[in-house]
């Protein structure tokens, strides 16, 4: 187990496009979208988002505006065509179903989704699996990270370029091997639409200047309007990327089988310039922030009222598996005299 110390301080379907890069070719070329399934741990979400079964999975198709569900007490049973009758019997504590029939806009559905109760509770949902297709010989996987039923809600639902562990959130511009294109999904996740980007453009780097003992797994930024979205962590030179203000809005580091997650937090406002460049400086040192009641000689804090923030300001938590705790002194302010020494159970 590592300690939090050592985690964080240190010093199948494509289409015909044209060849990457070249801008002469600026009308949109259709891309078809098949289903894939996921094995657990396949794609790292930026906002993973459970919702309840109860009144059916909100999938639009032909018959209606759900699949339909009935809770037998602790069995669920589901229509998986869009009929109005049952075709599934769930029981134990997870499992998969898939989705199929014909959307309002006729064409197939195959919706993938994960099924889980957690702790004895009721029967949750998640996504499954994405809709894949590919720009040139890079997959691309969207997901309906919103749970909707849709798969073109920008800056909601999700979207993987490459062999990228980390999902971003969908975004009208990618980058496909250092190019950007432009990018619309139907409805109904069954294609998209891609073609040369022509606007303004700067380098962005969350990687040179990232200290850490651990290993940046994912760095999730988003446009302040929320068009745009990118994983970072694999731009090891840094990713050219639409101009404009951007958030580091989600993240993970690994160090073995250690990790932590990392959010917002209070980190500023990254600004991407026009034809320019921006290399950001983050990660540790990090400083620790807690909050105390104090009950005449008595200091109380909890590992719940403890804070771990960046450089740039980022949050980290969730830190596993537990490991050694950060120690901690409660000082006399005026001779420097060590009043209180503990350590906290576990890591925090």
């Amino acid at each position: 187990m590592k300690p939090l110390a050592a985690l964080l301080l240190a010093t199948p379907f494509s289409a015909a496009l044209p060849a990457l890069g070249r801008s002469g070719n600026s009308a949109p070329v259709r891309v078809d979208l098949e289903p894939k399934l996921w094995k657990l741990g396949d794609v790292t979400l930026p906002a993973a988002r459970w919702e309840t079964v109860a009144g059916g999975f909100p999938v639009r198709h032909s018959g209606g505006a759900r699949f339909a569900t009935v809770l037998e007490g602790d069995v669920l049973r589901a229509d998986l065509d869009g009929d109005g009758h049952p075709d599934a019997r769930v029981e134990g504590e997870e499992a998969s179903l898939t989705l199929t029939g014909k959307s309002p806009e006729g064409n197939a559905i195959r919706y993938p989704v994960r099924l889980a109760r957690f702790n004895g509770g009721p029967w949750m949902f998640s996504a499954g699996g994405s809709m894949t297709g590919k720009v040139g010989e890079t997959p691309i996987q969207i997901i309906d990270q919103n749970l909707n039923g849709s798969f073109n809600d920008v800056g909601e639902d999700a979207v993987v370029v490459g062999r990228d562990a980390a999902a971003s959130f969908l975004s009208k511009v990618i980058s496909v091997e250092g190019k950007l294109w432009s990018l619309e999904v139907a409805r109904d996740g069954s294609s998209m639409a891609v073609e040369p980007y022509s606007g303004p453009a700067g380098l962005l780097d969350l990687t040179t200047l990232f200290e850490s003992k651990a290993k940046l797994r994912a760095a999730i930024v988003r446009s302040r309007d929320g068009k745009h979205s990118f994983s970072m962590a694999k731009a090891k030179r840094g990713l050219s990327i639409p101009a404009g203000e951007y958030e580091l809005v989600s993240g993970e580091i690994v160090l073995g089988d250690s990790k932590a997650k990392i959010a917002r937090g209070r980190s500023k406002p990254i600004v991407v310039p026009d034809d320019g460049s921006q290399v950001i400086t983050w990660g540790g040192p990090v400083s620790a922030e807690f909050q105390y009641s104090r009950e005449g000689g008595m200091v109380t804090f909890t590992p719940w009222d403890l804070w771990v923030y960046g450089r740039l300001g980022e949050e980290y938590s969730s830190f596993l598996p537990l490991g050694k705790s950060p120690e901690f002194f409660v000082k006399n302010k005026a001779t420097g005299e060590s009043l209180i020494h503990t350590q906290l159970p576990g890591n925090c």
